[in-house]
Formats: structure tokens, C-alpha cells, sequence
């Protein structure tokens, strides 16, 4: 009986070893993706995007996205907005996902200077993993608030430098929400002849984690603007 605890207490403690060392902590991705944007009038547009998303430094497979989302402006200094998301996640350490996602945004511009602007967005997000019409009253979801704030300085007219930040606070069922997520990024909207480049650097940190992940990434979003 000893020795049957003592191979069994070895293998708990083995695994547990195990899943901890393959819980990645500092990781580099690249994501990518086309966006193509049309004004219906001077107050409403809309846009259809895809994205590819990379982890691993790079080297693996993450997210394929597609999003649909419209926008109206109010008046000079306030926006509204909808999405409709849909994810193929090949997911890090779990089974792969095909999850649904629709957000619903406010956001505000306030002009500081000349060449100086500052942005806030507010936005609301529920995401349903692996979702089923079949088995709607068993779909697993979560909800997220973000508060994102961006600060643009047009630099001349072919580029406009910026900085931004926004924190994450997650919403799942059982359990008080959390703040579970911090960005920042630093980028560059470049203007030319054959469309719009959105080029930054990001990083991101988990927050309320045992073994919290430092990401960083690289992202290029090419627009077209028809």
C-alpha cells in the first residue's frame, strides 16, 4: 500500500509540474488582417474585416476572424457602433473553437489640438464558445467591458502617430467580475496612394492569473475604402 501512494502522490506531483511548465508566460504574435469600409451616407458606414493571428513567436496558428460591424455618428464628438464577430480559434493549450461574438460600442473624439486628438471608446462584448442553435439554453458565454482611450497626433498628412490603452473587466457566470486583461500600443496610420495602413506594436498582460502571460505583438491592418 506504501509504495502504490507513494507511485501515485509521484505522478499528481509529476503532472502538476508538467502543466505548469508548459503554461507559456512571455510569448510574441503577429496578427494581420484586410479591412474594407463603405460610406452609406455622411452620418453611417459599415466595414467587413479579416484577421490571422499568430503566437509562439509567430511560428503557430491562433484565431481566423471575420467581423461585421456598422457606425453613426451622432455629432462631431460621438459615435455609435455594432459588430457581429465570428471566431476559428485553434485555442493554445485546449480544444479548438468556432465561437460568435457581437459587441455594441460608444465612442467619443475630443479635438486637443491642431494636430492632437483624444479618443475613448467604451464597448460591451458577449462571446459564445462552440455556439449551437440546437443547444442554446447549454451555450457557454462570456461578457467583457472595455475602456479604451487613444491618443493621435497627426504627424503630416500621410501619417498619424498614436498611442493607446485599454483595460479588460470580464464577466463570466458564478463568479464577481474581475479585471482580467491590460493592453497598450503604439502605432502609426499610414495613408497611401492604394489604401490605409494601420501599423503598431502591442503588449498585453493578464491580470488575476496564477501564471500570468506577457504577449507581445506585432499587427498590420490594410483598409480600403470604397
Amino acid at each position: 500500500m506504501k509504495r502504490a501512494a507513494i507511485i501515485i502522490l509521484y505522478l499528481l506531483l509529476s503532472s502538476n509540474l508538467f502543466s505548469q511548465q508548459i503554461k507559456i508566460v512571455r510569448d510574441f504574435g503577429v496578427w494581420g488582417g484586410v479591412n474594407i469600409e463603405k460610406e452609406l451616407s455622411k452620418d453611417f458606414e459599415i466595414n467587413l474585416e479579416q484577421q490571422l493571428r499568430y503566437y509562439t513567436n509567430a511560428t503557430k496558428f491562433d484565431d481566423y476572424i471575420i467581423d461585421f460591424g456598422g457606425r453613426y455618428k451622432m455629432n462631431k464628438n460621438f459615435k455609435l457602433g455594432a459588430n457581429l464577430r465570428y471566431t476559428y480559434n485553434a485555442k493554445k493549450w485546449k480544444k479548438t473553437e468556432n465561437n460568435y461574438r457581437y459587441n455594441l460600442d460608444l465612442n467619443y473624439k475630443a479635438k486637443i489640438s491642431t494636430k492632437l486628438k483624444l479618443y475613448y471608446r467604451l464597448r460591451y462584448q458577449q462571446e459564445f464558445i462552440n455556439f449551437s442553435l440546437e443547444s442554446r439554453t447549454t451555450n457557454i458565454y462570456y461578457s467583457e467591458i472595455r475602456n479604451k482611450i487613444k491618443i493621435k497626433y497627426n504627424l503630416h498628412k500621410k501619417n498619424k502617430l498614436y498611442v493607446s490603452g485599454e483595460l479588460f473587466r470580464l464577466i463570466e457566470t458564478f463568479k464577481e467580475p474581475y479585471f482580467n486583461k491590460i493592453r497598450f500600443g503604439v502605432g502609426d496610420e499610414i495613408k497611401t496612394k492604394i489604401g490605409n495602413f494601420n501599423c503598431s506594436f502591442g503588449y498585453e498582460q493578464e491580470m488575476n492569473a496564477n501564471y500570468p502571460l506577457s504577449f507581445f505583438f506585432l499587427k498590420i491592418i490594410y483598409t480600403i475604402k470604397l
